[in-house]
């Protein structure tokens, strides 16, 4: 079996190039980055660690390409292809996509069967956003229709810590062991197929994303803002402080509530769910910084993001909400200088007042209670 990835990243590498190696593909890695490239071309192979116990790791049956230079290798590639997948940051979904729409229009033209293509991105129903951006492309044009006929486009929820480091001028990735990679099976081209070992298809992919961001990703910003506070380096040190952890299980419980109203969990799953969790974030050996998991919180703090969307989650079902109120001021605390976002939050504080930045970054209201809620924990923080 053969698959073509675009992005040879930490995610690429690291978490879907090592789940495709292990579920029997040969796999084409795109990328702009010519080092990348010449590294993996250079033994058809790649290293990664496993971050748990430093385990490396060798991944074979890889070559790659760059978009740059060999487009139309990367089209004969996607024309060969049995699975299309990304991991390239939903930002870049647009650069990549008139080199995926021309392997797809030329696919399509030698009349080879329909493939699954899935944007294996940290954001909700990525794929939907790469779909939108083969057809909006203006390089090599092709209509939604022409996609429906060349593939099939699940989304897909991931989750994996990926880290990287340097070793003989070469970035290798970091990766911890446990993951989940969950796909929208009905949408595949085989509904039954289960091509990628490890995964778990199924039907309602929203419950999934949701829990991911409002309870993982709610839990691990709640843990970075309140350490960050706290002068904490690493995650692994804010876990340490009995308080910090304290606050971190209670933010991620009524996050957890409120998903049991909205969805069939049950909170003792999800009790489950947030235990894993907390494990594999406060792992000692990931060095993982407060302010590189704290970073850009204007995206943070937003109404529909990890912290302010659990919380009016809760309010609107009547739940208590209190410690998201507080995770939420905490990150208005958050005045990591090299962090472009938190400088333009403190100024905008400075010039405006905190009711103001409330208003402006997370679109909270003054009748609200989660508004009132906010306020008096930054007010409590700053006394």
């Amino acid at each position: 079996m053969k698959a073509v990835h675009f992005g040879a990243g930490n995610i690429g590498r690291g978490f879907i190039g090592e789940l495709l190696y292990e579920s029997g593909f040969s796999t084409t890695f795109v990328d702009v980055v010519k080092a990348t490239v010449d590294y993996i071309n250079e033994t058809n192979s790649y290293e990664m660690y496993i971050i748990d116990n430093n385990e490396k790791k060798v991944i074979k049956n890889v070559k790659a390409f760059s978009p740059i230079t060999n487009e139309a290798d990367i089209v004969e590639a996607i024309c060969e292809a049995d699975l299309i997948t990304t991991s390239v940051c939903v930002d870049n979904l647009d650069k990549i996509a008139p080199t995926l729409a021309k392997g797809l229009k030329e696919r399509l033209n030698r009349g080879i069967g329909k493939v699954d293509v899935m944007a294996c991105e940290n954001a909700f129903y990525a794929t939907d956003m790469l779909k939108k951006a083969l057809v909006e492309n203006t390089k090599a044009p092709v209509t939604e229709e022409e996609l429906d006929k060349v593939g099939a486009f699940p989304n897909v929820a991931v989750d994996r810590i990926a880290l990287s480091t340097v070793i003989n001028g070469v970035r290798v990735p970091q990766i911890q062991a446990a993951f989940e990679l969950v796909i929208e099976k009905d949408k595949m081209v085989n509904p039954e197929a289960q091509p990628i070992k490890g995964a778990e298809y199924v039907e309602n992919l929203g419950m999934y994303l949701e829990r991911k961001l409002y309870v993982f990703n709610c839990g691990h910003a709640a843990t970075a803002y309140f350490g960050y506070h706290n002068n904490c380096e690493t995650i692994h040190d804010a876990l340490e402080v009995p308080e910090i952890k304290a606050d971190v299980v209670a933010v991620m419980k009524e996050s957890a509530m409120a998903m049991t109203k909205k969805y069939p969990f049950k909170f003792e799953e999800l009790e489950a769910y947030i235990e894993k969790i907390l494990k594999r974030i406060s792992l000692e050996a990931l060095h993982d910084e407060v302010v590189r998991v704290g970073r850009s919180p204007i995206r943070k703090l937003n109404l529909k993001d990890r912290l302010v969307g659990p919380a009016l989650l809760a309010e609107s079902y009547g739940l208590d909400n209190t410690h998201l109120a507080k995770a939420i001021a905490t990150g208005y605390t958050f005045d990591y200088k090299e962090d472009e976002q938190a400088v333009e939050i403190q100024a905008y504080i400075a010039d405006n007042g905190i009711e103001k930045a409330v208003e402006k970054y997370s679109e909270l209201t003054a009748d609200q209670k989660l508004y009132q809620l906010v306020i008096e924990n930054y007010k409590a923080i700053k006394a």
